[in-house]
């Protein structure tokens, strides 16, 4: 999965109510990574923690939740 991928999913969750600390605790890594995978500053993420953010997407995606891209939370 491309990071532009991951970048575009953490805006999705960020913007559903989301905070970088309740994404990174279903990754199960520290929120730091959350913000500099969103930012571009990582871009070979491991497996478990861009996998973890698809899933997460993936599930609000199933909750019907409104997408809203332009007013993602900050870090």
């Amino acid at each position: 999965m491309a990071t532009t991928d991951l970048s575009r999913k953490l805006d999705d969750l960020l913007g559903s109510s989301l905070i970088y600390e309740a994404v990174a605790g279903h990754a199960k890594c520290d929120a730091s990574t959350v913000f500099r995978i969103r930012q571009g500053q990582l871009t070979n993420p491991s497996y478990s923690v861009g996998k973890a953010i698809d899933d997460l997407h993936g599930e609000l995606l199933a909750s019907g939740k409104r997408l809203r891209r332009d007013s993602a939370a900050g870090p």
